[in-house]
């Protein structure tokens, strides 16, 4: 009969409890959100444009991760400017079906350090074959001001060809409008990436939490059968 001592029975709750935490800790890591600051760094290329006399403004861009959630337009002189003036605000595909996925107004009021940041829910596009491209275009309808009028938008070199402006439906390639796409990211993922697995999945397979938590379960499974081989190998064999 083999008696198990009590420091090795307090050593194996602890285990247990230490897992359990673990657990706990990354599903409640993996619920949590938050959104990048904003921030639009000056260029050397930067222009900015007073919106008055233009009646359109498109801007081409791609998203890059999972979830957007808004994005900032860099608009400086929004102070000076009349703090009820709407822009309208339409995003849709850049290709493809031509229905819109964020449809809205914009206040120059609501501009903040330069910043006018439109915020919608959460448009997933990466890692979903369901949808034509990952490229869109925000267009922009500014109401009627005078001619050099009204607060400023910015352009910027288009070095990298990722994206165009078109201003009044005259495409300029080699520009872009300064924009910031805002991402929402569950505080998991900046350690691991892999809650995303769960997105357009049924169920228990659609819970953003189960992906972390078996990467956590193999985790442990792998340290637990290095822990046992190691045991196993410095253990001296019993005599008989």
């Amino acid at each position: 009969m083999t008696s198990v001592s009590a420091p090795h029975t307090t050593r194996t709750y602890i285990r247990w409890a230490l897992a359990l935490l673990g657990a706990l800790l990354i599903t409640g890591l993996s619920t949590i959100t938050t959104v990048d600051p904003v921030r639009a760094p000056p260029a050397p290329t930067d222009i900015d444009l007073t919106i008055g006399g233009i009646s359109s403004i498109e801007q081409t861009f791609s998203i890059t991760q999972p979830d957007l959630v808004g994005l900032a337009i860099q608009m400086r002189n929004a102070a000076q400017s009349d703090p009820n003036t709407r822009i309208p605000v339409r995003l849709r595909y850049a290709d493809g079906p031509q229905f819109d996925l964020v449809i809205g107004d914009a206040f120059v009021r609501a501009a903040k350090d330069d910043m006018l940041t439109l915020r919608f829910p959460a448009i997933t596009l990466i890692h979903d074959l369901r949808v034509p491209t990952t490229t869109l275009k925000l267009t922009l309808s500014i109401p009627a001001l005078p001619p050099g009028t009204g607060p400023m938008i910015t352009v910027r070199e288009n070095a990298l060809r990722q994206g165009e402006i078109a201003i009044d439906g005259r495409a300029e390639p080699s520009w872009d409008l300064v924009i910031v796409p805002i991402y929402e990211r569950r505080w998991a993922d900046r350690i691991w990436p892999i809650s995303a697995m769960a997105r357009g999945k049924p169920g228990l397979l659609g819970w953003p939490p189960l992906y972390p938590l078996l990467g956590y379960l193999y985790l442990l499974m792998l340290g637990a059968g290095i822990a046992a081989l190691r045991q196993a190998q410095t253990t001296p064999p019993s005599d008989t």
